[in-house]
């Protein structure tokens, strides 16, 4: 019987998998393995040859902050990668190691950011990091392996995969807003909240459009001013007379167009995608609230203004950085809209 799959097993597969796909060598065939280098090494008569993944240590990701149990969790796993060859007409064995090993090198050199995967409803893209390993580090590997000789390896990092947890938490609502209030009796620090809150200002912000990895930058514009965050009672003449204009700044002309997308929450399901997608195109490289009365903005109609909950919109644009060949995604400053009831909460 079958072991069920882990988010880190299937990680760990779709990055062999990928160099398989990249790598065609010589006439016999090419098998990719992961396990052991013991478990690896043709035994007489083998006529394949052999790349070997040896995922040996797994470490947390070290530069973000440990999630909660119920949210998946990033690390960083290493992995030693070796080739097993045979002789092949006139190349010896050896050879063929050096062969197999450089193309593991190409690709990995090539690629360093691997496409995109779908793991458990968590879009992944493993990094690959060289790493130098000593001939200390290599002896205390294979001295573990038993009588299998040392064959040409290479060290790797791979970052960042995830960990996802059988049970996630759904997500809560975000914070639109900050007030503070003072209350002479300590009885009444359960009572509604009856200050003023406040939301984030809008600062000027200009985009570096100098280079292609540019982040754009959105606001809302309502009643000539500049929002990131904004509130609204369901049913109110407010809501129902709101339409969510959005600035859209970043590299202006042809060929620079954003996607702007919205993102949806309720107290049941979540944090969810929302299906309609908006292109725009930047009509100038910076926000400046001062000048946010004659920004020319794009119209968006709200996924829902008839219940209680919270909606995030951003900008999204994919490009390719030069020397590769996998486009990436960058995403903009992210936009909040809360919609509550009568009881203040959503």
């Amino acid at each position: 019987m079958a072991l069920p799959a882990s988010a880190i097993a299937t990680a760990c597969r779709s990055i062999v998998d990928f160099v398989d796909s990249q790598i065609a060598e010589g006439q016999n065939p090419v098998r990719m393995l992961i396990g052991s280098p013991a478990d690896a090494e043709p035994q007489p008569g083998d006529t394949d040859h052999r790349v070997n993944f040896f995922f040996y240590r797994v470490e947390p990701a070290g530069d973000t902050a440990s999630p909660f149990p119920d949210q998946p969790w990033l690390v960083r796993v290493h992995c030693l990668v070796t080739a097993f060859a045979v002789a092949e007409d006139q190349t010896s064995a050896g050879e063929n190691d050096l062969r197999l090993l450089g193309s593991v090198l190409r690709v990995f050199h090539e690629t360093p950011i691997l496409p995109e995967v779908e793991i458990e409803d968590e879009t992944v893209r493993p990094r690959v990091i060289f790493q130098a390993l000593s001939l200390g580090e290599l002896n205390n590997i294979w001295s573990t392996q038993g009588d299998v000789h040392l064959r040409p390896s290479a060290g790797y990092e791979m970052a960042l995969l995830p960990v996802v947890p059988k049970e996630r938490g759904i997500g809560g609502p975000l914070v639109g807003a900050l007030g503070s209030e003072t209350r002479a009796v300590s009885a009444a620090r359960r009572a509604d909240f009856t200050g003023t809150p406040a939301a984030p200002p809008v600062l000027r912000h200009d985009v570096d459009t100098r280079l292609d990895d540019w982040r754009p930058r959105i606001c809302l514009v309502d009643a000539g001013l500049c929002a990131e965050s904004l509130a609204f009672k369901v049913g109110s003449a407010e809501l129902a007379a709101f339409v969510a204009e959005v600035w859209v700044a970043g590299r202006v002309g042809a060929g620079n167009q954003v996607i702007l997308r919205w993102e949806t929450w309720d107290g049941t399901q979540g944090w969810l995608p929302h299906a309609v997608e908006t292109p725009a195109d930047p009509s100038t490289d910076f926000i400046d609230p001062d000048a946010a009365g004659a920004a020319q903005t794009v119209q968006l109609a709200l996924p829902f203004d008839d219940q209680a909950g919270q909606l995030l919109l951003y900008a999204g644009r994919s490009f390719i950085p030069a020397g590769e060949t996998i486009p990436r995604e960058v995403r903009s400053n992210p936009l909040l809209i809360s919609l509550y009831t009568d009881g203040g909460g959503s």
